[in-house]
């Protein structure tokens, strides 16, 4: 009982504090660097001068790029006709067959992605398109993602950013490689703070850009996406309404005191269960925050640590045989293989498991122990049951050409049994550029943009956010 009481006690300073820290948030006006720079594109977006966003890296010269050709400019767009913005002569990294954002910006975009692909690899593409008819977005983006391969081949490290305009939907779609540092956390976060502002101002290209700059810090330094727990959802259009910013604090205050007591009871509840510590890891896994990790981030973020101590304390915790009563003692990643069979090594071979084994000292009694692994790639195969069956390689059969569509052959195989298995994927046509880019800068020889996409692949991350 002594423990509820300190656990309750806890949850309400965290939440006291929590109200402190966003009121004081509130309270603040200040203009970000991206604001500066988004600034700066509105005011010159008519000029027939180049903007380029601030601090620019490396300090790598201007390109020219060459939009594609835009056949279709209105209607119901899919992902065979979304025109490929690194498909014959086009060379950018930017798809907006309805203009919807100004020329000016697509250049400040274009140079943007170009100087991140230089610096580090990973390849972005922006789409921006009227409709998609009854399509998902998420599902449309997955599949635009792979029919592209945006991203490295060898890496995935490649990022779709997708908007439908007449859903009012925006989607980021993450391959693999950048899945680490650009989590669902993170892409929901960008696209509430720099996406639906603007959006809902009209201002679409400087809404890219603002997310854009964003990206480029996360991926500069990965310790600044330590922010995204420590800073707040919120937006100070009406900040001079102080009324209504009270009242919203306040019910805003309940809420997260209700969140809060109630996933201290679930994770007290666990711990004073009389489950063993390995079913006691197992329910406290399952308990995901999800977005509240976000709406709510103090307190949540403060449950996750705890989540992690006492996940940690649940699996190392002294175990004792069932047969015999003897301690168990756990052995290391080199001892415990001679206890594992085949399947299970591969498992761990290719990070979708991870066992802990537990043997008595003369090895009466063996406990072996799963829990999930850090790689998401694979699935259980059908053949064997291991967790090891996932996408292998990607083969061209017939190259598109500008009259017809070409056919690659994707195999996925179980890396312990071998099993295999393979899909045929159909190759959009390719399409004649127009002479001139939609920046209205003709083409030229210099450009070292690359002319197609990696080959990546889609890891299924990323977030969508309304506006």
């Amino acid at each position: 009982m002594m423990k509820l009481k300190k656990s309750s006690k806890q949850a309400l300073f965290s939440i006291l504090f929590f109200i402190a820290f966003f009121a004081l948030g509130v309270s603040q006006n200040q203009t970000s660097p991206v604001e500066t720079v988004v600034d700066f594109i509105d005011e010159d977006q008519d000029s027939t001068q180049t903007a380029i966003p601030a601090e620019p890296q490396q300090n790598l010269p201007s390109q020219v790029f060459i939009a594609p050709r835009y056949n279709q400019t209105s209607g119901i767009f899919t992902v065979e006709n979304t025109p490929n913005p690194k498909k014959g002569r086009a060379n950018g990294y930017v798809s907006d067959p309805a203009d919807i954002i100004t020329a000016n910006e697509e250049q400040i975009i274009n140079q943007m992605l170009w100087e991140l692909e230089q610096k580090s690899t990973a390849q972005i593409a922006v789409v921006m398109l009227p409709s998609i008819g009854d399509e998902v977005p998420k599902s449309f983006a997955v599949n635009l993602f792979e029919e592209w391969g945006i991203g490295q081949k060898e890496t995935d490290n490649g990022l779709l950013i997708l908007t439908v305009m007449d859903q009012r939907r925006t989607e980021f779609e993450v391959g693999y490689g950048l899945e680490p540092i650009l989590t669902d956390v993170v892409c929901l976060r960008i696209g509430t703070d720099e996406i639906v502002p603007f959006f809902k101002q009209g201002r679409f290209g400087a809404g890219i850009v603002s997310a854009l700059t964003r990206i480029n810090q996360f991926l500069d330094d990965p310790e600044v996406i330590d922010e995204i727990y420590t800073h707040n959802i919120g937006y100070t259009q009406n900040s001079h309404q102080h009324g209504f910013w009270w009242y919203f604090i306040r019910i805003y205050g309940i809420i997260s005191l209700l969140f809060a007591i109630g996933y201290y009871g679930v994770a007290w509840d666990i711990e004073r269960s009389k489950d063993d510590y390995y079913d006691k890891y197992i329910r406290l896994e399952k308990l995901k925050f999800g977005c509240l990790l976000v709406l709510i981030p103090l307190p949540f973020v403060f449950f996750s640590r705890m989540t992690k101590r006492r996940l940690k304390k649940y699996r190392n915790a002294p175990r004792f045989s069932k047969l015999n009563g003897k301690p168990l003692f756990l052995k290391n990643a080199w001892a415990e293989n001679k206890f594992l069979e085949n399947g299970q090594l591969v498992e761990e071979k290719i990070s979708a498991v991870d066992y802990d084994v537990w043997v008595t000292e003369d090895e009466s009694d063996i406990l072996v122990l799963e829990y999930t692994g850090k790689s998401s790639k694979y699935s259980d195969c059908s053949e064997c049951g291991y967790k090891t069956y996932g996408r292998k390689r990607s083969v061209v059969l017939r190259a598109a050409t500008y009259s017809n569509s070409g056919k690659r052959k994707v195999v996925y195989e179980c890396a312990n049994c071998h099993y295999t298995k393979e899909e045929i994927q159909t190759i959009p046509q390719k399409v004649r550029s127009s002479s001139s880019s939609s920046s209205g800068s003709s083409f030229s020889s210099s450009s070292s943009s690359s002319s197609s996409f990696g080959g990546g692949s889609s890891g299924g991350g990323g977030a969508g956010v309304s506006w």
